[in-house]
C-alpha cells in the first residue's frame, strides 16, 4: 500500500468521526411535500429538454420533480444496498487495519443515508423504485473483482455527487431536498477521495498482471457500467407514473439536453479513469 493511501485514509477516518450523526435526528420532516418548490433541479430533469415538458401544468412539473426525485434516492437506495453488502463482505479480510476501520465507517454512513433516503421516498413519494439492474456471474482476472467493485462504487458515486452538489446549490428546490443532497454531498466527498486513492492504488498492483486483451475487456465493462447507472436515470417507471406516452422515455434519452446531461455528469470520472490508465487501451 502506498503510504499515500494510508495517510489520506487516517485522516479520512479521522474526519468520519467528527462527521458522525444520527440520520433520525438529522432533518425536520413536514407531513406533506412542498408544493410551492420543486424536489429536484429543473435543469437537471431529463425530460426538461423535450417539448412536452412545456406543454405540462405546473402542477404536473412539480410532481414530476418529487418523482425524479424519488427516483434519484431510490437509485441511492439500491447502489448503497450493494455497497453496503460489498463493504461488509470485505471488512477485515487481508487488508490493512487502516483500510479496515474506515471500510466501517463507510459503511455506517452508507446505512445512514439509505435511512434518509428511504424516509424521503415513502414519506413523500409513497414508493421506492425497484431497482432495475441486471447483474450476472463472470469469471475474473486476477484481482479484477475487487478493482471492478471499487470502481463501480466510484463511479456511481461520482455521478450522484455531481447531481447532490447541483441540487442542494439551487435555492429553487424545496429545501429539504437540498439539505439531503448536501449532507449527502459531504459524506460522498470524504468516500470519493478514498475511492480514488484506492482505485488508482489497485490499478497500479493488479494491471500489470493483466494482458492487453483483459485490459480491454475492463475498459468496456466500466464504459457499459457507466451507461447503464445513467439510463436508471431514465426510469420509465416515472413516466408512466406520470401517465405520459409510452415513448417519452426513448425521446429522452435521443434529446440534446439529456446527452449533455450525461456527458456533463460523467466527464469527470471519465477523464479520471483516463488518466489513471483504465481507458487508456479501450476501443470502441
Amino acid at each position: 500500500m502506498k503510504p499515500r493511501l494510508e495517510a489520506a485514509t487516517r485522516k479520512l477516518t479521522a474526519l468520519s468521526v467528527t462527521a458522525y450523526s444520527n440520520p433520525h435526528s438529522l432533518f425536520t420532516w413536514p407531513s406533506n411535500a412542498s408544493t410551492d418548490r420543486l424536489a429536484m433541479s429543473e435543469e437537471l430533469l431529463p425530460m426538461a429538454g423535450l417539448p412536452i415538458f412545456r406543454e405540462l401544468s405546473d402542477e404536473q412539473r412539480w410532481r414530476l420533480g418529487l418523482l425524479e426525485a424519488v427516483n434519484f434516492f431510490s437509485l441511492n437506495i439500491g447502489g448503497e444496498r450493494e455497497l453496503m453488502t460489498g463493504l461488509a463482505q470485505r471488512l477485515y479480510q487481508g487488508r490493512p487495519a487502516f483500510i479496515s476501520r474506515y471500510l466501517q465507517h463507510f459503511l455506517h454512513e452508507e446505512n445512514a443515508h439509505t435511512v434518509v433516503f428511504a424516509r424521503f421516498c415513502l414519506d413523500y413519494g409513497g414508493l421506492i423504485f425497484a431497482d432495475r439492474q441486471l447483474r450476472f456471474p463472470r469469471e475474473f482476472l486476477p484481482g479484477e473483482e475487487e478493482f471492478l467493485f471499487f470502481a463501480r462504487v466510484l463511479i456511481f458515486e461520482e455521478i450522484a455527487h455531481f447531481y447532490n452538489r447541483r441540487i442542494a446549490a439551487d435555492q429553487d428546490v424545496w429545501s429539504l431536498a437540498r439539505d439531503i443532497n448536501r449532507y449527502h454531498a459531504e459524506d460522498e466527498t470524504r468516500h470519493i477521495a478514498f475511492g480514488r486513492l484506492l482505485v488508482e492504488e489497485m490499478w497500479e498492483r493488479f494491471a500489470p498482471q493483466w494482458n492487453t486483451d483483459g485490459k480491454i475487456r475492463i475498459g468496456q465493462y466500466l464504459t457499459r457500467y457507466i451507461a447503464t447507472v445513467l439510463h436508471s436515470y431514465v426510469n420509465p417507471d416515472v413516466y408512466r407514473t406520470m401517465g405520459l406516452p409510452s415513448d417519452v422515455r426513448q425521446q429522452i434519452l435521443e434529446s440534446p439536453h439529456w446527452i449533455s446531461l450525461a456527458q456533463e455528469s460523467t466527464e469527470r470520472v471519465t477523464r479520471w479513469l483516463k488518466k489513471i490508465g483504465a481507458f487508456e487501451v479501450f476501443r470502441g
